[in-house]
């Protein structure tokens, strides 16, 4: 449920920063989100999605959208399934 949560909220920021730079000639929301999930993406989201075994183009569609919403909770169920022996 949480997590539905957080990719609905991330999906109105995404919205918000579209409407934004189409009616007010506002890109910067935009280009900062983008900006910010493409280092994500690079520094952390591809590989912990590699590691889990998601494929690379449903890590970068993931990373890109979601970000941490979505690298944070599976990195965590990851960890969780390792440590348990």
């Amino acid at each position: 449920m949480k997590t539905t949560i957080n990719y609905a909220l991330t999906l109105v920021l995404w919205i918000v920063a579209i409407v934004l730079w189409a009616a007010l000639s506002f890109p910067y929301l935009f280009l900062f989100l983008l900006a910010l999930h493409f280092v994500e993406l690079v520094v952390i989201g591809f590989k912990t999605g590699r590691e889990c075994g998601v494929g690379a183009g449903k890590s970068i569609l993931m990373c890109m959208l979601y970000g941490y919403n979505w690298w944070l909770p599976l990195r965590r169920q990851m960890k969780a399934e390792t440590s348990t022996p």
